[in-house]
C-alpha cells in the first residue's frame, strides 16, 4: 500500500482538486484530517531541533493518571477499530 500526503487550503467552495501519480488508478480510501479549532499545524519536527529537545519537552508534561494495562487496552481497542 502507498500513501499520499498533500496540504491545500479548503476554498469557500468546500471543494479540492488532489493531483495524484500518473501510476494511480482504481479504487482509493480518501482520508482528509484537518486542525482542530485553535490547534497548531506546526510539525513536531519545525518544532525541536532533535530528539533530545523533543524528550525534554516531553518530560516537563504532567504524568497520565491511567496505568499501563490501561494504556494498551485503548490501543488494542483502537487497533481492533480499524478493521481489515
Amino acid at each position: 500500500m502507498r500513501a499520499y500526503e498533500f496540504e491545500q487550503h479548503i476554498p469557500a467552495s468546500h471543494s479540492v482538486f488532489l493531483p495524484l501519480p500518473e501510476d494511480v488508478a482504481g479504487n482509493a480510501k480518501i482520508i482528509v484530517l484537518f486542525p482542530d479549532a485553535g490547534e497548531t499545524t506546526q510539525s513536531l519536527s519545525s518544532r525541536f531541533a532533535n530528539l533530545a529537545e523533543f524528550t525534554a519537552w516531553l518530560e516537563t508534561l504532567p504524568p497520565t493518571e491511567r496505568t499501563v494495562e490501561e494504556i494498551d487496552q485503548q490501543i488494542r481497542e483502537e487497533r481492533n477499530s480499524w478493521g481489515d
